[in-house]
């Protein structure tokens, strides 16, 4: 079997060169790190993890901790944990998803075991107890959420609140002062959801701020809620006939429902969103919108968690917030 030693011969470099290329902690010359990667594929060399956590004290793995339920848009959710993986691979770091349904239990597990390096926490809630878990044993962790209180722990998150403010006065600058707001359904807000708190009451009081009436309806991410929710939706003739729709199976849904019934944008409705990148390009969709770009906020959140790990991270945690762009598309009736 092929050591670190053998890589470092057949490609003529140091094996602190090999190792940087495995780790992605400094950088390597491209031509360098191309011998490597050749040297590597030709003796079929594989790192052992077991024997570098024993030299390093390192499992360089990251705990990635999510929950699936019928609450969000898989594959909206999906989008981010890819991309987290690439961020995390591109650090020589694996993730393994904890995904138990109590995710304290999961957290506390995972800190006691030692089986991570380090956290990464998604759908953050405010007062969200994996926060208090963390925070208490001090292990290392980035949320992705921006919730009031943290805890020391480093945030990466979209500016949702920037992003609803944009969207209302983009309807209201083209005249419209009533608009149907599709939200994500009740229990997400209930659970304190920290992208979506931050999302509709910005949006709430920029339309007060506006003059606008805003009419809001909840709609479920399961798919066959979500179209029958939507269908109603566009044959009320009394709504008013701008959406602004921030849930991702409504959006995603959309297009589908209003070739259906025959509507048009913007001649029939006004429509903006909030969704990802890869979403948008997923399903093709066609409206003004802020898009949120996974692969950002993860490598974001995968280079905090790094400089945690490597104890450059800031006294107190940092909070960023990613900024709220908006991508116009011709989907706004003037």
């Amino acid at each position: 079997m092929a050591t670190i030693g053998d890589v470092a011969s057949e490609a003529g470099v140091a094996r602190s060169t090999v190792s940087a290329v495995l780790t992605g902690r400094k950088f390597v010359q491209p031509e360098t790190r191309a011998r490597v990667e050749a040297a590597i594929a030709k003796l079929d060399y594989s790192v052992n993890s077991g024997a570098r956590a024993l030299a390093t004290r390192r499992t360089m793995n990251l705990g990635l901790v999510v929950s699936f339920h019928g609450l969000e848009f898989s594959p909206a959710l999906a989008t981010y944990i890819f991309a987290i993986t690439d961020a995390a691979r591109e650090h020589g770091y694996g993730v393994l998803l904890l995904t138990q349904p109590d995710g304290v239990a999961a957290v506390r597990h995972a800190i006691a075991t030692r089986e991570v390096d380090g956290l990464i926490l998604m759908s953050v809630t405010e007062d969200d107890p994996r926060i208090e878990a963390i925070a208490a044993a001090g292990f290392p962790a980035v949320l992705i959420g921006m919730p009031e209180e943290a805890r020391g722990l480093d945030a990466v998150d979209l500016d949702f609140a920037g992003a609803a403010r944009k969207l209302v006065k983009r309807l209201a600058d083209a005249g419209h002062d009533r608009i149907t707001f599709v939200t994500w359904p009740d229990d997400v807000y209930e659970s304190r959801r920290t992208f979506a708190l931050r999302f509709r009451d910005a949006a709430l009081e920029a339309a007060a701020r506006l003059g606008v009436e805003l009419h809001v309806v909840p709609c479920s991410a399961e798919p066959d809620e979500a179209l029958g929710a939507l269908r109603e939706i566009l044959r009320d003739d009394e709504a008013p006939r701008a959406l602004l729709v921030h849930n991702d199976a409504a959006v995603a849904f959309l297009p589908l429902v209003m070739h259906e019934l025959g509507l048009q944008v913007p001649a029939d409705h006004s429509v903006v969103s909030l969704y990802s990148s890869e979403l948008g390009r997923l399903y093709a969709l066609p409206y003004t919108a802020v898009e949120s770009e996974p692969e950002h906020v993860a490598t974001l959140a995968v280079e905090a968690l790094v400089r945690r790990l490597a104890g450059s991270g800031a006294p107190n945690g940092a909070a960023t917030l990613v900024a709220a762009l908006l991508t116009e598309r011709s989907s706004v009736a003037e």
